[in-house]
């Protein structure tokens, strides 16, 4: 009867050896709660491992079931991984629960529980990204500060986007205590972002020429009434993203990169027509830092109107359609606010020029910048009569509005000195008022 126990007891840990598993990764896993990849179709079979491969910028996601988390392990194998990995844990709703960098001094991430992060019982998404790709909230802020099988802040909403440049890789995620686990119901979405953000109001990757510029509109904001005071979003290898703006005062404009993106970045206001306002590489309020502020300190603009503002990265410059650049490329005036400078300053922007890498999200910071309409460029806008825009109201201006006048429409441009959809002697009077100035 003994052997007969013992041959039992055998066979029941052979089969629960057997039906262990190791899961491959079927085709690329998402990066969050919504587009994560199941193990399995139940919650009670062990889960040893899960290998699979990040592409660049890619972070995996997987549903895990843990039954006690004081027996809960999950650690990157060094000999079938081959980069410096990260891993993450958040429960269904896509919280997050614990995080690990670097273990006992190495590249490996290993998470536990003993810090007493994992609540309970329950399906969770573990996630491997390369070091430095990073999870960031509903609200585009870090879910985690700590690096150390850290918990993760507390009051900090579920994981919605990551940040962060890596390249590809190959990864085995060691478990012990872990079972296979389908996928949880999807968590709530997110509250529309408070910035205007480039993926889910602008609808996908703004452009980096006029004519593909991003409107920054929406339909409960008044155009040029209504501020807004942040633009979020990614920047790709040579990557340069353009988007339309409008400033009632230029004296209280500003745009700004520094506090709020990591990277070195470089500002641009341009005209709706393409010729250049004002550029600034490095924040010129400081002596170190690598991010951009432009303003009208130079009083480079010299008027409102609706104005494109773009965001690239060092170096990659405007230049116009014979290859010069509108600002020279000159280390000395990297911390200057400046007008247009170089060979090509008086031409329209025709194309970036310089390589460079990708380098994730940004924030644009704005003060004195406001939606506007669906129109863009071709909303009007009243000026003091300077039709041809040359800085200088003239006998060029009056006749533009002479040979316009009768004129109706919504496309009038320039001539349409007050916007009111005629031109009349209300546009000529304004004109003849301000014959004169600037020149």
């Amino acid at each position: 009867m003994r052997l007969l126990w013992s041959f039992l007891a055998l066979a029941a840990l052979t089969a629960t050896a057997l039906a262990q598993v190791d899961w491959t990764e079927q085709g690329d896993a998402g990066d969050l709660p919504e587009t994560a990849q199941a193990t399995g179709t139940d919650t009670n079979t062990p889960l040893s491992s899960i290998s699979g491969a990040l592409a660049a910028d890619d972070v995996d996601m997987f549903a895990i079931y843990i039954a006690d988390p004081s027996a809960f392990r999950a650690e990157t194998n060094t000999t079938t991984t081959n980069f410096d990995s990260q891993l993450w844990l958040f429960d269904v709703n896509g919280n997050g629960i614990v995080h690990d960098d670097d273990s006992a001094g190495s590249l490996r991430s290993r998470i536990t529980n003993a810090n007493n992060c994992i609540p309970g019982p329950g399906i969770y998404y573990i996630a491997i990204s390369r070091w430095n790709r990073d999870p960031r909230d509903c609200d585009d802020n870090a879910i985690w500060t700590g690096t150390a099988n850290a918990c993760a802040v507390a009051g900090r909403s579920r994981v919605a986007s990551w940040t962060g440049s890596t390249s590809a890789g190959t990864y085995q995620i060691v478990l012990q205590g872990a079972f296979t686990a389908p996928l949880g119901a999807d968590p709530a979405d997110c509250p529309p972002p408070d910035p205007w953000d480039e993926q889910f109001y602008g609808g996908g990757d703004a452009g980096d020429l006029p004519a593909t510029a991003q409107l920054v509109t929406l339909p409960d904001q008044t155009p040029c009434q209504s501020p807004v005071t942040r633009i979020r979003g990614d920047n790709d290898a040579d990557d340069v993203d353009m988007y339309v703006i409008c400033i009632t005062d230029p004296a209280n404009f500003v745009a700004s990169t520094v506090g709020t993106t990591t990277w070195d970045t470089q500002l641009w206001l341009f005209r709706c027509d393409g010729t250049g306002v004002v550029h600034n590489d490095d924040n010129p309020d400081a002596t170190t830092g690598l991010q951009s502020r432009i303003d009208n300190r130079t009083n480079c603009i010299t008027e409102g109107g609706i104005y494109l503002l773009a965001i690239s990265r060092y170096d990659r410059d405007a230049v116009d359609v014979n290859g010069n650049l509108l600002w020279r490329s000159d280390r000395t005036l990297f911390r200057t606010v400046r007008c247009p400078d170089g060979p090509g300053a008086a031409s329209p922007i025709a194309g970036w020029t310089g390589t460079t890498s990708a380098e994730g999200r940004y924030v644009i910071s704005l003060q004195g910048a406001y939606f506007v309409s669906e129109q863009g460029c071709q909303t009007c806008q009243p000026h003091n009569g300077d039709v041809d825009n040359n800085g200088c109201v003239d006998d060029a201006d009056l006749l533009a509005v002479l040979f316009a006048f009768g004129q109706t429409g919504d496309n009038l441009g320039r001539v349409d000195v007050n916007c009111d959809q005629v031109v009349d002697d209300a546009d000529l009077l304004q004109v003849l008022f301000n014959f004169g100035s600037g020149c």
